[in-house]
């Protein structure tokens, strides 16, 4: 349920899933390949989101920059997280989720022992894919 399933522009989805060699000049990249490509409107032939693109880029690629973040500092826990579809003004009060349930898996990221994972997506309590 990451954003980066919305984007279907093969090489921003290769170029961001590749952990091992994902730097920040490469999501620089990415996401400077998107603006070009939204002044040029070409959002949707180009294969990025046509709902909510920016948002949608946007959010890749700071679920990917916490990757980069993970692996260089590997003492400290770095998680992101998709609470759901939460009723709230960015959704405009259309979803179904409470902002009590939506908080549920921050906090609980925000408490994982010590030993807890780290470089990974959550989607509401779930481990996801980029």
């Amino acid at each position: 349920m990451g954003k980066l399933s919305s984007i279907q522009n093969k090489w921003a989805r290769d170029t961001l899933n590749d952990i091992e060699s994902l730097t920040e000049e490469k999501i620089d990249q990415v996401t400077n390949e998107f603006l070009k490509d939204l002044k040029e409107g070409s959002v949707e032939a180009k294969g990025w989101p046509s709902y909510w693109s920016a948002y949608c880029v946007s959010k890749a690629a700071v679920t990917a920059y916490t990757r980069i973040l993970a692996k260089k500092y590997p003492k400290i826990l770095i998680n992101a997280v998709c609470p759901g579809w939460v009723h709230t003004d960015l959704s405009q009060h259309s979803g179904p989720l409470t902002p009590e349930q939506g908080a549920k898996s921050p906090v609980r990221l925000a408490m994982l022992p010590e030993n807890g994972p780290s470089g990974l997506l959550f989607y509401r309590m779930q481990v996801s894919s980029f």
